[in-house]
């Protein structure tokens, strides 16, 4: 009998334990990748894992454009971020205009920031990100 009993408690066990592996990378799956992310030769993306901007990220961002030696071909930055999936279009063009302006003050006319974008994004967990445009290459 105890026999008995170990065997289903250990069979058990491992169906437990093989949920919550895939459940764990189901969630992994959902979540976007973060950080920098080439869009085009011009424009780069930098994913946020959370919301809002402030002095240490952004010195982060301008590091990383800089250790990518592309910062002598920034134009502007532009806020934004992706809804639908777990998060409202108004929560999410609330968090971009709050970023826009605290990205104003950090950058303080050195660098232009656009207005904000959303956009909406159903299929993956919604993050908020700073678009990085470049100048062209000059040939």
């Amino acid at each position: 009998m105890i026999g008995f009993v170990s065997a289903i408690s250990a069979a058990l066990a491992v169906i437990v334990l093989v949920v919550i592996a895939t459940l764990l990378s189901f969630i992994d799956s959902l979540l976007p990748p973060v950080g920098l992310v080439k869009i085009s030769e011009v424009k780069y993306r930098y994913i946020m894992e959370g919301y809002y901007v402030n002095d240490r990220f952004l010195e982060g961002v301008v590091r990383e454009m800089e250790h990518l030696d592309l910062s002598a071909r920034i134009v502007s930055y532009q806020p934004g971020c992706f809804y639908g999936f777990n998060a409202g279009e108004r929560s999410m063009t609330e968090i971009p205009t709050f970023n826009h302006i605290m990205m104003g003050q950090y950058f303080d006319s050195s660098v232009a920031i656009e207005p904000i974008i959303t956009y909406e994004q159903t299929d993956i967990i919604n993050r908020c990100f700073i678009d990085i445009n470049l100048s062209e290459i000059k040939s």
